[in-house]
């Protein structure tokens, strides 16, 4: 792992108070070892406990790069966390969410308030926009319900991709096409403790299991939300106060969640994560508690 600064500007810096506080990124590679975005820099918990920093910057999303297809890319605002040799690779990005995609390309999903947009990247470092579609007026940016622009993005099978504003869940084919999966989504069960000005239910983070199933980490309403393949939604895990999800992955069946203490936390000493893994077996552990970092 190489361990070089990096600095953002002011303008990128405003746009991340919007979209990636607390940090969103949770990603784990073929030896499930976690890897987080944390204050200062990006995080790696092994698979033996141990917590370090292997790199200090301020980018808030990762991406794994399984297949190595863009280990010679050149990849513009992009961050090589991993060394140059080898793969898996793991890449940080400062501005949005992206995933390294079973068709073997790199989609990003660029802020864009009340549009579905996603641009794609080829490992020539072709870039292209595959999606750009506005959000039904009827579940559209609405005050005080969500941001507007896309917050998370996945992978599923047969080449889906899945994409979240906040409040709903679309998947999108591998021609484009995006539908509906989930709208205007109601939590019955949303904790009523969070700061008023969080959104409910404010889906920060999905993932997808082999099955088809969708896990969303909804921080305003201190849950993990799954939905089926027949689009029922269920409370899979709960997070007492302070705690609430802001990311999920899927590691060999198991789905890993981190949970902050404080979901409107913007600097080092506002908050913390936390790392929790519920088994396929429907075991639930805390993995780690990291400490609080300084300012």
């Amino acid at each position: 792992m190489t361990r070089i600064p990096t600095t953002i500007t002011c303008a990128l810096l405003c746009c991340l108070e919007l979209l990636a506080h607390p940090g969103t990124a949770l990603v784990t590679d073929l030896h499930n070892n976690v890897y987080f975005a944390y204050w200062g820099g990006t995080w790696k918990l092994s698979s033996t406990g141990k917590v370090e920093r292997v790199h200090a910057n301020d980018f808030h999303f990762l991406a794994m790069d399984v297949t190595g297809r863009f280990s010679d890319a050149k990849l513009p605002d992009v961050l090589r966390i991993s060394s140059d040799a080898g793969k898996p690779a793991l890449y940080a990005f400062p501005e949005y969410p992206a995933v390294f995609h079973t068709d073997g390309y790199l989609y990003l999903a660029p802020w864009s308030p009340g549009r579905i947009r996603l641009d794609r990247l080829k490992p020539d470092g072709q870039k292209s926009t595959f999606v750009d579609t506005a959000i039904d007026l009827r579940v559209a940016r609405k005050p005080g319900r969500h941001e507007g622009g896309l917050l998370a993005i996945a992978s599923g099978s047969n080449d889906f991709l899945y994409v979240s504003d906040g409040a709903s869940i679309w998947k999108v084919s591998p021609g484009g096409l995006t539908a509906a999966v989930a709208e205007n989504i109601g939590v019955s069960d949303c904790a009523h403790d969070l700061p008023a000005e969080l959104p409910k239910p404010h889906i920060r983070s999905l993932a997808v299991d082999a099955n088809g199933n969708i896990y969303a980490a909804a921080i305003g309403c201190r849950v993990v939300l799954r939905i089926a393949p027949t689009g029922q939604i269920t409370s899979l895990l709960r997070a007492e106060n302070p705690w609430s999800p802001c990311a999920v992955t899927i590691a060999a069946g198991d789905l890993y969640v981190m949970e902050y203490d404080n979901p409107l936390a913007e600097y080092p000493a506002d908050g913390r994560p936390r790392i929790r893994k519920i088994t396929q077996s429907g075991q639930v552990a805390t993995v780690q508690v990291v400490e609080k970092a300084k300012r």
